[in-house]
């Protein structure tokens, strides 16, 4: 995952990439009203995404905060699209963006 951002302090634990991290700006201050956080059981990623949504909805940000978990691999709805799995997250996605 240090591909992200390579050359970055702290590598994927830059707040630039980690609004979790030492130093990242407040969570109150997201500058939108609405965030969806997308999961996957066996993503290396999960415990991150998860602990995101609930520092999200612990915060004083005042918007709305959705979490959908799928089974499988940190991006199963590329790798496998047709799947019922990735039918289910497109759906949900489609769904929040529509609201």
């Amino acid at each position: 995952m240090n591909s992200t951002y390579p050359r970055a302090a702290g590598a994927i634990d830059n707040p630039m990439i980690n609004p979790m991290s030492p130093g990242a700006l407040s969570l109150a201050g997201l500058g939108c009203s609405r965030v969806l956080v997308a999961v996957a059981e066996k993503d290396e990623l999960r415990d991150r995404g998860v602990s995101y949504y609930e520092e999200l909805r612990k915060s004083t940000w005042e918007g709305q905060v959705e979490l959908v978990q799928g089974d499988g691999d940190h991006g199963f709805h590329i790798l496998h699209f047709e799947s019922e799995n990735a039918k289910h997250l497109i759906k949900h996605l489609a769904s929040f963006l529509l609201k």
